[in-house]
């Protein structure tokens, strides 16, 4: 499995799924924490996992077909805030800062893979401000820490400017948004993100 691990959701029952890659890690409590918050959340009907929401989502969210791919990465990672509110009372336990480490090699990682399509970069920036957001989210990332430096070095040589806005809408997404905010959150994403592409 390419990723560490994920969720299969179904009406009656959740399935989860491991990679050896995460067993192998050190982060398997994480990562379960993690996993569970998406089967709390979709069982609570939170919006970011509801499928009337979705289907709200596809009918009022207009994003290029160009941008699909980054758009759907950056959906993720609103659900990924929403199960990491709940996955953060795990790593809330550590005397070291595993979700620091993790998520900085998140930021460390897109400087290479950066290249020459402008939705791709979008993506991998959207990445990085959903790593930054939801360490200040947790209140484990300060403003003059270097990892900012990294990802705004990410952003300069894409050319860009936009990971400071999505590091700030993830970390102020509202913990318990009506629906029709939720709607709204993800078309200002939309927003942010395109104006972006096309700068």
């Amino acid at each position: 499995m390419a990723i560490m691990g994920a969720t299969k959701s179904k009406d009656s029952s959740h399935t989860l799924f491991v990679s050896v890659r995460a067993v192998e890690s050190g982060l398997l409590d994480g990562l379960i924490a993690h996993e569970m918050g998406h089967m709390l959340r979709t069982e609570s009907g939170h919006p970011s996992h509801s499928p009337e929401v979705f289907r709200a989502l596809s009918r009022e969210v207009r994003i290029p077909r160009a941008a699909e791919g980054a758009s759907g990465q950056a959906f993720n990672h609103i659900q990924d805030i929403y199960a990491d509110d709940l996955a953060f009372l795990v790593f809330a336990t550590d005397s070291d800062d595993r979700a620091y480490e993790f998520f900085s090699g998140w930021i460390e990682g897109n400087a290479t893979m950066r290249g020459r399509n402008r939705w791709k970069n979008v993506g991998l920036a959207a990445t990085n401000g959903f790593a930054l957001g939801n360490l200040v989210r947790h209140g484990r990332l300060s403003k003059g820490d270097p990892l900012w430096d990294r990802a705004h070095a990410f952003d300069r040589e894409a050319g860009l400017e936009v990971v400071g806005a999505l590091a700030n809408f993830y970390a102020n997404l509202p913990e318990n948004p009506t629906p029709d905010t939720f709607v709204g959150q993800v078309k200002a994403l939309a927003t942010v993100m395109t104006q972006a592409a096309s700068s």
